[in-house]
């Protein structure tokens, strides 16, 4: 349980950084938005670039963020059945819809965008706008973050498991996240 908890803990940090390096990279984004609209409303001047490199900067910002918000449980869960559920009966319920619906999912798409990823590269794809920029750094960039997703997926399963071995090991007193990530 120790390499475990060792390797979920490096997998978190990891994750960690990444996203907050992103979130400063949605800066970028933002200066994009205040270019254009200087240069539309101030000067009578829009760029054809702007609306390209906004949605391209913001999709990567989304894609490469994913993992950081799996961490951190941003995305939305519906609690029905959950929170009815003792402790024990949480973890597993979240190990089986992770190897239920999110690892077949990742299993598929991951080799699929860098497939897509790499198509783009080698013939040289472009945008369909007039700029047409190359399309294969945003591909680039939902590879990686699926495969931080993955990273991510495997990090959350060991942290469940984890807490279901001290569950039994303790005779069924609960932990608190804070001690399930001790350890290491």
């Amino acid at each position: 349980m120790k390499a475990a908890k060792c390797i979920s803990k490096w997998i978190d940090t990891v994750n960690d950084w990444i996203g907050r390096i992103c979130a400063f990279a949605v800066l970028s984004t933002f200066g994009v938005i205040i270019c254009e609209v200087v240069l539309r409303r101030l000067f009578h001047n829009p760029q054809i670039w702007t609306m390209d490199m906004i949605c391209m900067t913001f999709g990567c910002y989304i894609i490469l963020i994913c993992a950081y918000g799996f961490q951190k449980k941003a995305f939305v869960a519906v609690d029905v059945l959950y929170a009815r559920l003792p402790t024990l009966g949480q973890h597993i319920l979240h190990i089986c819809t992770y190897l239920c619906f999110m690892v077949p999912f990742l299993f598929v798409l991951v080799p699929e965008s860098w497939r897509f990823f790499y198509r783009a590269y080698v013939s040289g794809e472009k945008g369909y706008s007039v700029w047409a920029p190359p399309t294969w750094p945003v591909k680039l960039c939902l590879f990686i973050g699926l495969v931080l997703m993955c990273v991510q997926g495997v990090s959350e399963i060991l942290k469940h498991i984890i807490a279901i071995g001290e569950l039994r090991t303790s005779g069924g007193a609960s932990l608190t996240e804070s001690e399930a990530k001790e350890g290491c």
